[in-house]
């Protein structure tokens, strides 16, 4: 889309007020720390599945600085961006990151014929440690098998949640249910990081457990993608289903 065009149409979207959030959904702050690197998840609506994709930066809409396209080299600089279909998920992941690269973005579809659609997110750089971050955001378990994540942050404040990205969250210190799933959330203190822990534990996982979660802390999110692949003949899994959906 020519990008006199791609304004006009922003400018247009603003001035109507015309709201695409609902069909193109992402985070809403992550804090990450300098020289680190974030991928971050865009999930939009199945009618979207063969426009074009951009990540863009800047506070409003209509005057945001486009980054990389999926038309177009997939890379540009840092950041690169890959669309899956099959998801309905399109992610951008930017590395290197340094405090100017702190500001707004826009998850963003391309339409032809009317406004483009999108979301916002921030996007805080800290030379410290970051106030919500986990070990890495590309976790792996087999079928009928468990997966633990650990969400680090600085405050104890309100208990963590654990959230699927287009889905429900859970935010209780027992066993629960998730997308049929069984999942424990245990929040403590961290010994090594002098702060807290939320340790998110899924049992008894599917193939559709696939997918991004995040883990949340106040206003903050961190990304998290579970790959759930066929167990092999010397994998064995067990879940203790009663002691789960015992307290559900």
């Amino acid at each position: 889309m020519a990008p006199h065009l791609l304004l006009v149409l922003r400018i247009l979207f603003f001035l109507t007020g015309v709201s695409g959030t609902q069909s193109v959904s992402t985070v809403s702050h992550v804090s990450v720390k300098q020289g680190g690197s974030i991928t971050i998840p865009c999930l939009y609506n199945q009618r979207y599945r063969n426009n074009v994709k951009c990540w863009c930066r800047g506070y409003n809409w209509f005057g945001c600085s486009t980054v990389v396209c999926t038309d177009h080299p997939k890379t540009s600089g840092k950041t690169s961006i890959s669309d899956d279909i099959n998801q309905r998920v399109f992610t951008v992941t930017m590395t290197s990151l340094s405090p100017s690269d702190t500001d707004y973005y826009w998850c963003i579809v391309e339409r032809k014929s009317k406004a483009d659609d999108g979301g916002r997110l921030q996007i805080s750089v800290t030379p410290g440690t970051p106030e919500l971050y986990v070990d890495q955001q590309q976790m792996t378990g087999v079928v009928g098998g468990s997966v633990t994540v650990l969400c680090y942050y600085s405050s104890q404040g309100s208990s963590g949640r654990w959230c699927r990205m287009g889905g429900p969250c859970v935010a209780v210190e027992h066993y629960v249910a998730l997308d049929g799933t069984c999942v424990k959330l245990v929040q403590e203190e961290s010994r090594t990081t002098n702060g807290y822990v939320l340790m998110v534990t899924m049992s008894g996982l599917m193939m559709e457990n696939t997918g991004w979660y995040w883990c949340e802390k106040g206003d903050l999110q961190m990304p998290v993608h579970i790959t759930v692949n066929q167990p092999t003949t010397t994998q064995s899994t067990t879940t203790n289903w009663n002691a789960c959906f015992s307290t559900c």
